[in-house]
């Protein structure tokens, strides 16, 4: 890899810290405009007289277009370089903003949405790359981890600031406010240097990339890990703020509210657990990670609303310090496999996986919503996490 460390010249230092600010901004950016709408879902909800699957499926979109757009860029951002896909990212973050702020109809919410997905597939896809050029393996954990979680803390701003915003001046008003944000990002994505190896532009296809690492037990634990990471976010995203507004009858502020004590746990965990499996292995992070989340996700769904907002912390501390170890596990199979440096791809297959799993989700959690309560859901997305623990720890050695 073509970080630096010992002998590392001023320019190179200096590049890094540009690539690893454009990316955490990015990913805040990113973070903060999707986690914006989660208060707003009771509104669209009742505006169209939706029901709380259409709605699950609505958003869903987010995933679906999110997967299809990561596909081509898996070959794509290895050959164009990082840059470019940044600045269409922040583009597209701008666009889908404003979509929120004139949604009219049920079409263009979903449009808008689906636009936002695709937002997200560039802007992950060309910052993880981006980062993994920079820094080495042993860093990986940390630097990742960090990158997410300032972009968490942003991403916390979101649901609070949203709700407070929506009550005040409108659903509308609070999404032309939030389109300066895209505009700032873009203004940074036009001057970040490209960072992408020139012998990139030979990775192999995604099909053979996908066999390469799936023959790695690190691989497979990282990608179980990620995609249960994914699934159960995607379920609480969608299904919760209805069943605190049906349910508790929180308003739009107390929910957002919930949901930023909720991010925090993200925030607080993923650069320590990042940094844990740094100095310490990837297999503990993981399969703790997993255990706090199985353990917490069934309380989300049950009591008074300050017992669901202390198991949603809960609930993304475990997340967090599950998911920190799935990236730098991948990039590891990656370079073992013949692939190193080929990060644009490495970058799209673990965007590929979440896009994947944050699909799953939603669908599951539609179905699930016509037939059975938030509690059962919950209680089988917390089933799931244990399948992926038990199967991670007979997989990753104990060295690792």
């Amino acid at each position: 890899m073509p970080a630096v460390a010992a002998g590392q010249t001023e320019s190179e230092r200096l590049r890094q810290r540009r690539v690893f600010r454009t990316v955490m901004a990015l990913i805040a950016g990113d973070t903060a405009l999707f986690t914006l709408v989660i208060p707003a879902l009771p509104i669209f909800q009742d505006r169209y007289d939706l029901s709380d699957a259409a709605v699950v499926l609505i958003f869903g979109v987010f995933p679906l277009t999110q997967l299809l757009t990561t596909i081509p860029l898996a070959a794509l951002v290895d050959r164009t370089g990082r840059r470019p896909i940044m600045i269409v990212g922040a583009l597209a973050l701008l666009a889908s903003t404003i979509g929120f702020a004139f949604a009219d109809s049920v079409p263009l919410l979903v449009v808008t949405r689906a636009v936002q997905g695709c937002a997200a597939a560039l802007v992950w896809t060309a910052g993880i790359a981006a980062v993994s050029d920079v820094f080495p393996q042993h860093q990986l954990g940390f630097r990742l981890g960090l990158a997410e979680t300032v972009g968490g803390a942003f991403g916390l701003v979101g649901p609070v600031a949203g709700g407070a915003l929506i009550e005040l001046v409108g659903t509308e008003r609070t999404f032309e406010i939030a389109a300066l944000v895209p505009l700032a990002l873009l203004a940074m994505a036009l001057r970040v240097p490209e960072t992408a190896r020139a012998d990139a532009s030979r990775a192999p296809s995604l099909v053979d990339a996908l066999g390469r690492l799936w023959a790695r037990p690190e691989a497979r634990a990282g990608i179980w890990a990620l995609g249960a990471f994914a699934g159960v976010l995607a379920i609480v995203d969608s299904l919760l703020p209805l069943d605190l507004d049906d349910r508790l009858g929180a308003s739009t502020a107390a929910i957002g509210i919930v949901f930023g004590i909720g991010f925090a746990g993200l925030v607080v965990f993923a650069p320590l657990a990042g940094a844990w499996s740094d100095r310490h292995g990837r297999r503990p992070a993981l399969l703790a990670g997993g255990a706090l989340s199985a353990a917490a996700l069934p309380l989300i769904a049950v009591g008074p609303i300050w017992l669901v907002t202390l198991a949603f912390f809960l609930l993304g501390c475990g997340l967090a310090t599950m998911a920190a170890p799935a990236a730098p596990l991948v990039v590891l199979s990656a370079d073992r496999s013949g692939m190193e440096g080929m990060y644009g791809l490495t970058s799209a297959i673990i965007n590929l996986v979440f896009a994947a799993g944050y699909a799953l989700g939603p669908l599951l959690g539609a179905a699930s919503a016509l037939a059975l309560s938030l509690p059962a859901v919950t209680a089988a997305a917390a089933a799931a996490v244990l399948l992926v623990v038990v199967a991670s720890a007979r997989a990753l050695p104990a060295d690792l």
